[in-house]
This record gives structure tokens, sequence and C-alpha cells, in this order.
């Protein structure tokens, strides 16, 4: 990914700029999803579909065992076969081949252990081995070549570390190195590669941040860079290419629940901040990728509100304002600056948002609710170097600069 910038000044005190840039990526709504608007559904996808069902729509007494596919080139959704055992939610999921797999999750106060084969050609379901220890509920799944992998979760009586290989060949379960992290539950899981990733959920502790890596030769785990968000649990989480993504979910103070993306660079152990997800903070939301697109949808609101709305992301979308024409009398001084530097404005401020971004086009720092005519931006831990700013309100560019920080302090 790139970005690129052309700035240039003109008489009369004004700047016109020209950006265009595709590293945070790009939102599209969709169709509803075809269900109720529901918490902790499971998710897979096969080839170019994808599948969303089970979970809870209405209270911790009401559950789901519907299926659902999203056929992304007709946007729309079509109902299958019920999954075929008891309802419930905060089961895990993933997909193998051409098949897709559900397993253990709760009910009211029911632990299950079953694990069940959805075929999409013949629209059925086959029972499949039982995993072969307690009952969890809200362990990680995810799958690396024809092996599925589940871990971790709460087994009615505490929360676990094992970790657990299916061979899709032999049906059978053979348990492998635990997660090196501390027990949790709620935790996000993905693979890349031979590789998988488990990190975030909810110990006895508290929620956490860290991140681990699982190599599938070895057996062995090693810790990676903590999640860029800060500590969190029920987020959702897809893989595009070499690339792991987590976004929403629920985390800490000041606003619990979250609509910020995250890119995970497994060659660098990098996170960057992609584009907001763009529907309402929620978390229990469920995530899958189709090819190079990522979705989200579902999930429970702010205001207690069960969500079925659905969203696309691409990584490689482009976002352009063109000929942006500012008022310099929107300054930022002092500029160059050292510790920290203030922009002032002619505009009212309410709600407004001034993002900073680095020549590649990242967010590195975001300051939100700005109200008022001053806004009074700290360097922290920003390298020296150019940056630009992007002053917001009501998804109106307000204004753009040029930002240099420097090592050495304003006199």
């Amino acid at each position: 990914m790139n970005k690129t910038f052309y700035i240039s000044t003109v008489f009369l005190g004004l700047t016109v700029a020209h950006i265009q840039t595709n590293a945070q990526g790009t939102w599209t709504q969709k169709g509803d999803f075809g269900g109720t608007g529901r918490i902790n559904a499971v998710v897979f996808s096969i080839g170019n579909k994808g599948y969303l069902g089970l979970g809870n729509d209405a209270s911790a007494t009401i559950y789901c065992k519907d299926l659902w596919e999203y056929d992304p080139i007709y946007n729309n959704w079509t109902q299958k076969a019920d999954f075929p055992s008891i309802p419930r939610d905060r089961a895990t999921s993933f997909s193998i081949g051409n098949k897709g797999y559900i397993g253990f999750g709760v009910d009211t106060s029911i632990y299950y252990n079953d694990f069940w084969e959805f075929d999409p050609l013949s629209n059925n379901w086959t029972q499949k081995s039982n995993f072969n220890k307690v009952a969890a509920y809200r362990p990680v799944g995810f799958s690396i070549g024809s092996k599925g992998y589940v871990g971790l979760g709460w087994n009615n009586l505490q929360t676990d570390t094992e970790f657990w290989e299916w061979d899709q060949l032999t049906d059978t379960w053979s348990q492998k190195a635990n997660f090196a992290g501390s027990p949790r539950w709620g935790a996000a899981g993905f693979s890349i590669g031979n590789k998988g990733y488990i990190g975030l959920g909810l110990s006895c502790a508290g929620l956490n941040s860290d991140f681990w890596e699982w190599n599938q030769t070895t057996n062995v785990w090693t810790q990676k860079a903590n999640f860029g968000g800060g500590n969190r649990e029920y987020v959702a989480s897809f893989t595009i290419g070499s690339k792991g993504y987590i976004g929403t979910g629920y985390g800490t103070a000041p606003s619990y629940m979250k609509k910020d993306l995250w890119e995970y660079d497994s060659s660098l152990n990098t996170w960057i901040q992609m584009a907001d997800f763009p529907g309402t903070e929620r978390d229990g939301a469920a995530g899958f990728a189709i090819g190079n697109k990522g979705y989200i949808g579902t999930g429970l609101d702010l205001s207690g509100n069960y969500r079925k709305d659905f969203w696309e992301y691409d990584p490689n979308g482009v976002t352009e304002i063109n000929d942006i024409v500012i008022n310099r009398s929107t300054i930022i001084f002092p500029n160059p600056f050292c510790a920290q530097t203030t922009l002032q404005t002619d505009n009212l401020l309410h709600n407004a948002t001034l993002t900073v971004y680095n020549l590649h086009g990242q967010t590195v720092k975001q300051i939100k609710n700005i109200s008022g005519q001053t806004v009074v931006l700290s360097r922290d831990n920003l390298p020296s170097g150019l940056y630009f700013v992007r002053l917001t309100q009501d998804n109106k560019v307000i204004a753009i600069d040029k930002l240099v920080v420097s090592d050495e302090s304003n006199h």
C-alpha cells in the first residue's frame, strides 16, 4: 500500500490539496444479515460465500440455530439448513476445504462438546467426533490446511489453556502444546499460512492485549507484539492474504465498546490501525473474509440493540479528497515542534476529529470529540519527521496541513 500527497500553495492565503490514500482501506455497507439481529454468532467462509448463524438474538435465554449464506456478488442472504443440535451461542467455528464446522458453546446453563460438519453443496449436517474433554464455551477456533484447532474457553469450572487439533481425514482429536499465555475466554484467533494466532480475551486478572503465535510445524508458542488497540474481548477477526485483522469488541474506558480496526503484519510483527468500522460501536460482532474482502456485522451496541447491519471492508480501497481549499486562518504553531503544538481555527468546532498520518498514510495519532477553536497536540512517542493532519467534523474536511516533528526544542 502506498500514499501520495500533492500540495501546492497559491496566492490569497489559500492552499489547494489533493490527497489519495488506500493505506487505511474503505468500508461499504451491504445488505442486512438475513436473520434476526444477534450477538455471539459463529461464522466461516467457503469459496466465494460466507456463513453466519447461531448466537442469541434478544436475551441470555433466547438462542438461535439458524444458518445463513451470504453471496457478495448478489449481496444477498439465503437461509440454509438449521444447525441440527441444541440452539446456542458462544460456540466456535472454522472451515476446511469445502466444508464448515461448528461446535461447543452454551445455552442457559448447559455447556456442549458436540461437533458438526456442514456441506453447502448438499445443505446437510453430519455429526463428527465429540471434543474429548470437558465442554467449553467461547473457545478460539481456526484451521490450517486439513486440520482444525480449538483452544481456551470456559469449561464450567475454570478458564482454560488447552489447545487441540482436529484431523479432518481421520475425524480424531489430539492435544497440542498448551497456549502459553494465561487461561482465558472470549479471545481472538486466526491463521496465516502455517501459523495460528491467539490473543486478547478475559482472564481472572481481567482483559488482555497479549498476542501469541503457534507454529504448526514445531508445536511451539511465541509471544508477539501486543494488540495495538489495547485490552479487549469479544472482537471480530478475519484473515486476508498474509494479514490478520481484529476490530470492534469490548475494551476499557472511556468507551467500552469499540469500532476500531487493526491490521497485523506477521512478517513485521506490527499492528497498524486501519479505517474505523463505520457502524455503531459494539461487542460480540462476527467477522469473516471472502477473497480479498473482509466482512463484519451483527453484535450488541451501546444502546443494548442486537444489530443485523453488515459491512464490507476493502484493505485496498481508495479514499480520495480532491482539490480541498483550506482557509489559512487555520494555523498550527509552533510548526516544527518538539513536544507540543496547538492548532487554532476560526471555525467553532463541535465533536470534531483531528487525525495525524505518517508518509505511508497510516494513522499514528487521533484526537476525537474536539470542541471550541483550539486543539493541543502532544508529540508523545511520534518519531521526528514529516506528517499530515486532517481536521474533520460531520464527515466534512475542515483543514489539511503539513506537520513537522523535530527533536530540537523551539526557541
